[in-house]
Formats: structure tokens, sequence, C-alpha cells
């Protein structure tokens, strides 16, 4: 090859190369400018990414501040009664939150009625509101004021409204963490009305049982004391010379006296239970004396009506039992004297067992027996089988009231099995305790007799005719004592006579016999008072007790009631000797 040929060659070849090389530097520029773009996209995106995750690190923050104070106060509102205070200090804290710039709370007064409170906190802000509005959270129109609905029960409580600097992506979040501020608070004002009204019922409820056991005292003491008159007067008239006519009449007294007394005890127990006021006395008894009171009241009402009268014992009774005796000598009282009224021919029969640890008491009668259809009302207050004008038996139809009610106090069950015409059947099941104490050594106690005789007494009662009573009930046991008509008299008496036993009426003029007792007793006054008082509440109880009385008689008491009383504390005078 010559040296033109080789000299054309090496031209193409370089000619190559330097297309090559402008090749290859094109596509470096080339690339470089992908290689920038793409670097610059990258930045552009991580700056997006950051201000996206700052933005989402705010909203986190917001959010994690708003539910800190959402807990806090939902805490405290749990413990405290909702207050101007309280709510000023969630204020406070909400404007803490930097992109809070202020908070306006409107709504129902706590402390006024018909009256709205207005609570500020961070700057003062003049408040945007559309014309109209019906949603529970609306804004402004500039989308920075969020105003939230915060409801009651039955009415709108009020408005919270809220300035912020955020951005509107947030909106529907903000919307629902500061919603969760109103329910709390609509939470924490029903909460407080609701407390507010139980308040409210609870004085209301105590006044009235304030009032109801005010009354019954009263009116236990309005018709006890007459009764203790008429009574005490008819007792005392029985040792008197009297022609068969007097004696007649006297007799129409006792039991006219008697059968008042029935219907006051049973209204002023109604009253008691109505009240919640009726309490047992839960002492030992022996279940034989009961069954011979019950067959002594009983055997002669019997031969009146020409009756055959029953009485069972079983032997399996415990000797001595755990109970209220007055109250259940009161049901076995009221079940057979049903049983009586409604039995014109045949007999009653009473059966005392002992069943599953149970004592049994099952009144059987062959009287006119209780139709079907009155049986599941018939221990209603008021309620009689018979309720017509012209009726046959009378009564007020609360003796199987008080009867169910006195059973179920002492967890007991009464079953009614009845007919008409073939009589009925009533069973008493009371689930009593076994007395350890051994009672009979106290029965002989008590029946070994002191010489009440050798007493001085001092008797306060205010009425004229139960001073007569008393006086002559105490002289017909051999003793002669002082009267006085209230317990200031009594007061100067004792501060210059010494006696032993003191008889002192609870309610009377001028001084009462509950503060007489409190001042002998500051005076440093050791011997026995005894109340004479028509209360028969645990509460009058309680109160002739607490204020240092020894014992109580209530009224109408009879001569046998006040020998009692004066035996038993002659023997305690006598020991302290």
């Amino acid at each position: 090859m010559d040296l033109e040929q080789q000299i054309v060659l090496l031209k193409k070849k370089v000619a190559r190369e330097k297309a090559c090389r402008k090749s290859a530097e094109q596509l470096l520029e080339d690339k470089s400018n992908e290689l920038f773009l793409a670097k610059k996209m990258v930045e552009d995106t991580l700056v997006h990414v950051q201000q996206q995750a700052e933005q989402d690190m705010a909203l986190l923050t917001f959010k994690t501040y708003l539910d800190s104070i959402l807990l806090d106060f939902s805490q405290l509102f749990l413990k405290n009664s909702v207050s101007a205070t309280l709510l000023q200090r969630l204020l406070n804290n909400l404007s803490h939150i930097d992109t809070i710039t202020a908070v306006q709370l409107n709504i129902q007064s706590i402390d006024a009625v018909d009256s709205i409170a207005v609570l500020h906190a961070g700057v003062r802000t003049q408040w945007q509101e559309p014309i109209e509005h019906s949603a529970s959270c609306y804004w402004s129109a500039d989308h920075r004021h969020l105003h939230i609905m915060i409801n009651g029960e039955d009415s709108q409580l009020g408005v919270l409204s809220v300035a912020l600097d955020t951005k509107l992506e947030w909106q529907q979040t903000i919307e629902k963490q500061l919603s969760l501020f109103s329910d709390m608070i609509s939470v924490a004002y029903q909460r407080k009305y609701l407390l507010d009204r139980t308040i409210l019922e609870m004085h209301r409820a105590e006044n009235s049982e304030k009032s109801t056991r005010d009354f019954v005292a009263m009116i236990n003491h309005e018709l006890r004391t007459p009764l203790n008159g008429l009574l005490g007067s008819a007792d005392l008239m029985d040792d008197t010379k009297i022609d068969k006519q007097q004696a007649r009449l006297l007799t129409t007294i006792h039991q006219s006296g008697e059968l008042l007394r029935v219907i006051i005890n049973d209204l002023l127990d109604f009253s008691k239970m109505s009240a919640g006021m009726l309490e047992l006395q839960i002492k030992p008894f022996d279940v034989v004396c009961i069954s011979r009171v019950i067959d002594d009241i009983f055997s002669v009402r019997a031969e009146e009506k020409g009756l055959a009268f029953e009485l069972f014992f079983s032997k399996q009774i415990p000797l001595e039992l755990l109970g209220d005796a007055e109250r259940i000598k009161q049901i076995l009282v009221n079940l057979i004297g049903n049983a009586m009224k409604f039995t014109s021919e045949g007999k009653v029969s009473v059966y005392f067992l002992w069943e599953n640890e149970q004592l049994v008491f099952n009144i059987v009668d062959t009287g006119c027996g209780i139709p079907l259809d009155k049986q599941s009302n018939l221990f209603e207050p008021f309620v009689q089988v018979d309720n017509s004008s012209n009726r046959k038996h009378e009564g007020t139809g609360l003796g199987l009231s008080i009867c169910l009610h006195l059973i179920k106090e002492m967890q007991g069950e009464l079953i009614l099995t009845s007919a008409l015409d073939k009589g009925s059947e009533f069973k008493v099941s009371l689930p009593l305790a076994i007395s350890a104490q051994n009672m009979h050594t106290t029965q002989v106690e008590e029946e070994m007799d002191y010489p009440i005789h050798e007493l001085t007494l001092l008797v306060v009662e205010d009425i004229k005719m139960n001073q007569v009573v008393i006086e002559m009930m105490l002289k017909k046991l051999g003793l002669n004592c002082d009267i006085y008509n209230n317990g200031k008299e009594a007061l100067r008496y004792l501060e210059e006579h010494t006696v032993d036993i003191v008889l002192m009426d609870c309610r009377m003029p001028i001084m009462d016999g509950f503060e007489a007792t409190r001042i002998l007793r500051q005076r440093g006054y050791t011997k026995p008072i005894i109340a004479l008082t028509a209360g028969t509440t645990n509460i009058e109880r309680e109160e002739c007790l607490a204020c240092g009385m020894d014992d109580i008689v209530n009224k109408p008491y009879q001569l046998k009631d006040l020998k009692k009383m004066l035996n038993h504390w002659g023997k305690q005078i006598s020991k302290s000797l």
C-alpha cells in the first residue's frame, strides 16, 4: 500500500475517532443533564417529604397536647363537680397550645339560674360567626374560628369557640378532637344536674321522713295520752263498788278501750312501716310464755262465741329463742283474732311447731273461708274481703298487711290456704336463732317480789287526767307520790328532796322530760329515772336512753305494768346499797 492510501486511511480513522469522541461527549453531557435533573427532583421530593413530615409531626404534636389535656380534665371532672374555676383552667390549658391563639366558652351559669357565663383565655379576639348555622360544629368564613355546640339532655348548654392558626388540611382532625372537649363538658354538666337533683330529692326525702317521724311521734302522744286516762280509769274502777248496770257499762268501756288500742296500734304501726321506722327489738324469749298469753287471751273469747279453742305445743321447740317477742305476739293475736272473728261455729286451732330450724305457727279455723279471687290482694293495706257498708265484720284492714310486713322483717314466710265455706289456714314460718342465755334464772329473779311500798316516788306529768290515774294506781300499790307539772318544777323539787325513783313524762310544756333528765345527769343525779311516754318508735326510745333515762313505761300503761317496773327497779336499788 502506498503512502497516499495510508494517509487516507489514517484520516478516516481520525475522523471516526473524532466522531466517536464527539458522540461520547454528547452522551456524557446528556447523562450529566439527566443526572442533574434527577438530583434536583430528588432534592425537591426530599424537601416536600420533609415539609410533609414536619406538618404531620406538628399535627401529631397538636393532637398529643389535646389528648393529654382531655385525659387530665376528664379525670378532674370525674373527681370534682364542674365549676367556673375548673372550666377556666381548661380554657387556659387549651390556649397554651401554639396553634391555638384564643378560646371562649359561652355556657349556662353554674351558680345562677337562667344566666350565661362567658369565659376567655388567650388573646382577646373578635369572634366571627355565620348569620345562620344548624350544624353542631362550624367554621367562620376565614376558617380561623371553630365553633362547637355543647348540647345538654334537652337543650343547648352553650358554645365552645377556638381561634386557630393552622392549615386547612387539619380542619377535619381538629373538629374531631375539639368535639371531644364539647362532649366532656356536656357530660360534666349533666352529671352535675343529676347530682344536684339527687341531692335535692334526698333533702326532700329527709324532710319528708323527718315530718313523718315528727307526725308519728306527735300522733302517738296525742292518741295514747287520752287512751291512757280512759283505760287507766276503767282499770281503777274495777275495784270500786258498782251496781250491775255500772259493771255492764264498765265492761263496755274496757272492750271499747281495748278495741281503740288495737286500732291505734295498727294505724301507728302502719305509719311507722310507711316511714321505714318500724324496727325489731331482738331479745331472748320463751315461746312457752307466749303460748300461755295466747291461751289466756283467746280461751275466754272462744268461750263467749261458743267456739272450741285448741292449742298444740311441740316439745321439739327450743326453750329459748332470739327474736322480738312482742311483735311475734302481735302477729299471733292478729291472725288468731281474725280466725275467731270470721268463725261463727266450729273451732280455731293453733299449732306451735319447730320445722327446719324455724318456729312455725299454724292457725286453722272452720270459718267462712276466703274466696280465691280475694286472696291475692288480701294483704294490701285497708283491703278486706267485704268492703261494703253493710259488712258483718268491722276492722281497719291493716292487720294482715302489718303481719306480712313483720314476718318479712324477720326473714320469714306467710302461706294462706283457704276455701270458701270450708275455713282457712295461715302458716307462719320464722327462722329464729336459739338463745344461749339462761332465761329461767332471770325469770325466777323477776318473779321475786320487792316491798315496793317502801319506795319514795316523784311523778312528773303535765296532764291532770294522767296525774289522777297514776296517783290512784300507785295508792293501790301502797305508794304515795309527789306530782309536778313539768321538768322545771321537778328540778326545783329535787334540789331539796330525795326520792328513790323519778317517773318522768317526756313531752311537757316549759321543760320536757328529755331536757330535765339531761340537766339532772349533768348535776350528778344517779337515781333511776323512768320515762312515761306515749312514743313507741325506736327513735324516741333511743332519745330517752340517750338523755339519761333508765327505763321506759309506754302509755297506755296498766297497774301491772307499773308494779312490774317498780319491782324491777326496787331490786336494782337494793343491790346498789
